[in-house]
């Protein structure tokens, strides 16, 4: 009795053992589960504070973060689909060299820009009234091509075009319609066919009206430039981008008596500061694009500076 009352103690011992070191076993597993939680956490967190668009959230409101900027299921998505679908697809066509791959978002924005120029000349000759009677192709291309190509070249690269969707959709189409054509036909009224240089001698109040407007409209949509830049933290970068553009195109020259600002030349000034990835960005772009190429189209690239 005392053998099996000793061999009964012996196993509850070791069944004892046996459960301390599955207790042991998995507390360490739990251990191990929590940590490799904490290593994803602390992974996602650092991925968060890399990304500059994305704000270093604590992990409980990193969910609401994902959620308030998830595309809604309603029609303003309905409508971007829309508006955001390109006529041509980003990626070269088949037909075309492999080589051309890099360049056919290029391609696509040298192709439009130069036919909204070609464009905006013909809605002048049917509904404007007046444009360069002396500028024809040989004129352009022998004087104006080159040029033309390196401010186009520049609003690509400085606008981040090769960034965004091809500028072949309406998001980018219809406000440059609109400031190649439609600027054009609101410019045959007679009391808005007027410019900068006798601003005392021959504006109206509708003239004065319609530029205020149009004037307060460019400072709401560079007030929410700024405050978008400052939010996704590129303020500091776009500002000296911009002050670097300035000192290196208009600083020189304002001094000069003779010194004349086209509006090709602020529509391309235009074009380069709204570069940001919002669509509404992407459409005033395209605005601004549309009025350089009508400034372009209608009266050719006149130098900054008049030739007395």
């Amino acid at each position: 009795q005392l053998q099996a009352v000793k061999n009964m103690t012996d196993t509850i011992e070791q069944m004892q053992m046996v459960e301390m070191v599955d207790n042991n076993n998995s507390s360490s597993a739990r251990t191990d589960t929590v940590e490799q939680m904490q290593m994803v956490d602390n992974n996602n967190s650092s991925y968060l504070d890399m990304n500059p668009h994305t704000p270093s959230l604590m992990q409980s409101e990193q969910v609401e973060w994902f959620k308030a900027h998830l595309p809604p299921n309603h029609l303003g998505s309905i409508l971007s689909s829309i508006l955001g679908k390109n006529l041509t697809h980003d990626s070269v066509p088949s037909s075309f060299p492999p080589s051309l791959h890099p360049y056919w978002k290029f391609l696509k924005f040298l192709i439009i820009t130069y036919l909204s120029m070609f464009l905006s000349r013909e809605f002048a000759k049917r509904f404007g009234s007046t444009w360069d009677r002396e500028l024809d192709m040989d004129e352009f291309l022998n004087h104006n091509f080159w040029d033309t190509l390196t401010d186009v070249t520049v609003i690509y690269f400085v606008g981040r075009l090769g960034y965004r969707r091809g500028v072949d959709c309406a998001n980018f189409l219809i406000p440059l319609f609109m400031g190649a054509c439609v600027w054009e036909v609101v410019g045959t009224h007679p009391e808005l066919s007027k410019n900068l240089s006798c601003i005392k001698k021959c504006w109206t109040p509708l003239t004065y009206v319609v530029f205020i407007g149009f004037m307060m409209l460019v400072v709401v949509l560079l007030s929410f430039q700024v405050y978008k830049m400052n939010k996704d933290e590129l303020l500091p970068g776009r500002a000296l981008e911009v002050t670097l553009i300035l000192s290196l195109t208009l600083a020189p020259l304002i001094g000069n008596e003779d010194f004349h600002l086209h509006h090709w030349t602020w529509a391309w000034l235009g074009a380069l500061v709204f570069n940001l990835r919002y669509s509404w960005s992407f459409a005033s772009q395209g605005f601004f694009v549309g009025m350089y190429a009508n400034g372009i189209g209608i009266w050719g690239r006149d130098p900054l500076i008049y030739d007395r």
